[in-house]
């Protein structure tokens, strides 16, 4: 042997509790012999009687294990078992109350849909009844502020929304019915004036300034994709710089985009142009046909 061979003797234990004899070591490694039991049988003087005796010795044969997973001491057997006892009892409060978590987070999330069902049904009940819950607030001394804003179904943009002046409001619209026919009663979702024109009410007059300004923008957005810089005449059926003046008017706080005055100065400035060269060559013309 080496000089790395460390020759030894005594018992060592593995995890399970299992002996071995300990013949020698190589680098770390146990060379032992694991302890077998041995059953022992004599018979008495006579030899009509058996007896046997159990005892244990070492195997004739060596196996190599880690010397780091033996031990000096046979492990403690019953805290081990007690650790996993310990160990099967924590797995199964922490399963139940991983159960629990579930069932609390389903809850959870069916409140939550139940929540959100409940709010869509009443959001969809207060744009039904809109009309009906406004009536209730002039009932009750609130001031509204009306507004109607329609599509034109000429370009396709908004027309100038107009307030209606609360003389020529008249009711909300409503439809009766019958029960007993299964006819439902009925209601229109917004008001109307004396025009038949649809508007609503706003509580407050800047809900309607941000309405009105929100439809302008949008209307704008609709002029800069096919601009036309029409001011002298004003139409309903047409989409127009003169419109967007004519809303400007109708809503003194709107005011035209820059970037849609600068197009409309560049368009002018070219029209300029043109006239400029059209009378220039008028002129040439009619000095031509003076010379002799």
């Amino acid at each position: 042997m080496g000089e790395n061979v460390k020759h030894t003797s005594g018992l060592l234990y593995d995890r399970t509790g299992a002996a071995f004899s300990l013949d020698h070591e190589i680098e770390g490694t146990a060379y032992v012999r694991p302890m077998v039991t041995v059953v022992m049988q004599s018979t008495n003087y006579h030899g009509d009687d058996f007896h046997e005796e159990e005892t244990t010795e070492p195997a004739g044969y060596l196996v190599a294990k880690d010397r780091d997973e033996l031990f000096d001491a046979p492990p403690h057997v019953a805290l081990d078992a007690d650790i996993e006892a310990k160990k099967a009892e924590l797995a199964q409060i922490k399963a139940e109350a991983a159960k629990v978590l579930d069932n609390l987070r389903r809850e959870k999330q069916k409140a939550e849909w139940d929540l959100a069902s409940a709010k869509r049904q009443m959001d969809e009940w207060m744009k039904t009844h809109k009309g009906m819950i406004d009536l209730g607030k002039l009932l009750d001394g609130k001031v509204l502020y009306p507004l109607s804003v329609e599509k034109n179904h000429y370009h396709g943009a908004r027309s100038i929304p107009r307030i209606p002046k609360m003389k020529d409001i008249g009711g909300l619209r409503v439809e009766g019915g019958d029960f007993e026919k299964g006819k439902e009663w009925r209601a229109e979702r917004y008001l109307s004036d004396t025009y038949s024109t649809w508007f609503q009410f706003f509580d407050t007059e800047e809900q309607r300034a941000s309405v009105i300004q929100s439809e302008f923008e949008a209307t704008c957005a609709h002029f800069r994709q096919k601009p036309d810089f029409t001011v002298d005449i004003y139409t309903t059926t047409n989409l127009h710089y003169g419109t967007l003046l004519e809303w400007v008017k109708t809503h003194p706080a709107l005011s035209i985009p820059e970037d849609i005055q600068a197009m409309k100065a560049a368009n002018d400035a070219e029209l300029v142009e043109k006239r400029k060269a059209k009378l220039a060559a008028e002129l040439a013309a009619i000095d031509a046909e003076a010379r002799p």
